[in-house]
């Protein structure tokens, strides 16, 4: 927030100020340029000189967010190349408050700046703007900006960060990396906070063990660093019993906890405000972080390469079972409840719990380690309704809900770019790195999920699948709508590559890649490579119709040009040969 100094007139600068101007004559003195500063001889923030006024707020925008660790200036009323101070005759234009007003109508949020009336030792006047360290990025542009002549000098929407000397407008990855700074910062924050209010409510909590001793609920709900260090060492020390102590402290925020809160039915709470308020304190101070640490728990046990039934399926057990137990929430489908607009929705608690696991799988995708899929792929639920009916199973990967939707846009540019915003960017967005990673991840996934709904839907027509799947699985649903109309089809080419290393072989379909291997194998056994090969090939096909319909059709967008490369291409081409023959 903008803030007014003291006075110009003040007879003690404080050490700061002095310092800087010392700093801003040195470098008018000697012409030199650097990051931290930006000289302007003049400057106007008036309606009447509009060009002025927009090039003064792309300059303030890219400063705040720069990558500078330290405080950025803007100095007005000199030049470093003529090497010398210029009088500022409009120096009354650049208060705080004035300047605050001007951002605001153009800028989101607002950065963090001082303004300083200063002189030099010559005692000549000039204007110093300070923009805090610590800001709120990204910034972006809310309004248009047009000059007298028309011409559009701000866009709604834009990022202009300064980099070196100039400012450019920010890429991406740029924009990744400020709401990554900014994440990380808040989440560690709360966790702080939570951690001490708990301490506070129950003083005989202990502080972070260390891994030779037992865990306890602060491990849960505290710092992730804490939660990481002890991980870690009982990793290191192939530890397995305190993994399950702190499995079973996590069965009570993310299980039991709902019961104790009669949110399943049952009596009417006695002060129902009162009753909103518990519920959504609950989940916000205990039943997430819970979540969230036993997310990370099962990414770090991946990022160590722990063996997957002893370390990962303890912890995919626990959060199936949260899964399970998020159904029937009752009272949170009153009409009470779902009319207040801060209050828990029936779905959200399986909804986050349906993000974390996919995070763990895309999280093995990442990073290769496939053989961790095993433990999730084959895990199937009954989705979960607003009337609590039960229905036929579905595959957790795939969409376990009925009856939610999202009209807003939310999902347009695809389901994982959504999750990350709401939840993964926030809570394991660092061991990703990038959104662009995550999606990236994400679609090799979906890739796996579709080639596992095209083989349990029986596409192929195939009379002996038919039959097992009747006889087998008739209570589970293999329908699926893939997460694959926002991303290229590009990016799905390094599990496509091991995929079809997996057709063009005689070895039975690999656990770890499927929901359910028998599937795979009423087709694929006793067939040879290059049969299985054409069955693959017309499973491309499919895929990259699918996308061009259902984005063309459905989203009224223009398809990817993409089309498969390589050895891809080429098993393509000979199925449509063995087609036009017809074969």
């Amino acid at each position: 927030m903008a803030e007014e100094t003291q006075p110009r007139e003040s007879p003690q600068p404080s050490e700061r100020v002095q310092k800087y101007r010392k700093e801003i004559q040195s470098l008018i003195k000697q012409g030199g340029e650097q990051p931290q500063f930006e000289f302007k001889r003049t400057a106007s923030l008036k309606r009447d000189n509009l060009s002025d006024r927009f090039t003064f707020i792309k300059l303030l925008q890219g400063l705040a967010n720069a990558e500078i660790p330290d405080e950025r200036c803007v100095v007005i009323g000199a030049d470093p190349k003529e090497k010398q101070f210029f009088p500022v005759i409009n120096a009354e234009e650049f208060d705080a408050a004035n300047i605050s007003q001007v951002l605001a109508a153009y800028l989101d949020p607002l950065p963090n700046f001082n303004v300083l009336h200063l002189t030099t030792d010559d005692d000549e006047p000039f204007v110093l703007i300070v923009l805090e360290a610590n800001q709120p990025r990204p910034i972006l542009i809310t309004k248009e900006g047009h000059t007298e002549d028309g011409k559009e000098r701000l866009q709604i929407g834009e990022v202009w960060i300064k980099k070196n000397t100039g400012l450019v407008r920010a890429s991406r990855a740029d924009i990744d990396r400020m709401y990554k700074t900014t994440i990380e910062q808040e989440a560690e924050d709360r966790a702080r906070k939570r951690l001490q209010h708990l301490l506070e409510i129950s003083p005989r909590q202990r502080a972070t063990p260390a891994a030779s001793q037992a865990p306890n609920f602060t491990l849960l709900v505290g710092p992730k660093n804490d939660l990481r260090s002890f991980a870690e060492e009982l990793i290191a020390a192939g530890e397995q019993r305190r993994l399950r102590m702190l499995v079973e402290l996590a069965r009570e925020p993310l299980i039991d906890g709902w019961d104790k809160l009669n949110v399943r039915g049952g009596t009417t709470p006695n002060d129902l405000p009162e009753f909103v308020t518990g519920v959504a304190t609950f989940f916000r101070d205990q039943f997430l972080p819970s979540l969230e640490s036993v997310a990370e728990l099962a990414i770090l046990g991946i990022k160590h390469q722990t063996e997957g039934e002893l370390w990962l399926s303890p912890l995919i057990d626990l959060l199936m079972d949260a899964f399970d137990a998020s159904r029937g929430l009752n009272w949170l489908k009153s009409p009470y409840l779902l009319q207040q607009a801060n209050g828990l929705k029936w779905w959200q608690p399986g909804f986050e719990i349906y993000i974390a696991i996919r995070t763990i799988a895309v999280y093995a995708m990442a990073r290769k380690r496939h053989t961790y899929l095993g433990e999730i792929l084959p895990k199937c639920v009954v989705p979960i309704t607003i009337d609590d009916r039960l229905t036929n199973k579905n595959p957790i990967l795939f969409w376990p809900f009925f009856g939610l939707e999202f009209r807003s846009g939310e999902l347009n540019q695809g389901r994982a770019a959504y999750f990350w915003k709401v939840r993964v960017g926030s809570s394991w967005g660092t061991h990703f790195g990038t959104l662009p990673k995550f999606l990236e991840a994400s679609s090799q996934l979906e890739f796996l999920l579709e080639l596992n709904s095209y083989f349990g839907t029986n596409t192929l027509r195939d009379s002996n699948l038919e039959k097992f799947l009747s006889a087998n699985l008739p209570d589970t649903v293999f329908r699926y709508l893939p997460d694959l109309y926002s991303q290229d089809l590009q990016v799905t080419l390094p599990i496509a590559e091991l995929i079809y290393d997996v057709f063009s072989s005689n070895k039975p379909f690999p656990r770890h890649f499927a929901i359910d291997t028998q599937i795979f194998e009423q087709v694929l056994s006793n067939m040879q490579p290059k049969a299985r090969l054409m069955i693959y090939a017309a499973f491309l096909i499919h895929l990259k119709k699918w996308q061009s319909e259902y984005m063309f059709q459905v989203l009224n967008r223009y398809p990817f040009f993409y089309s498969w490369q390589g050895r891809l291409e080429k098993v393509i081409q000979e199925y449509g040969k063995i087609q036009g023959r017809g074969e």
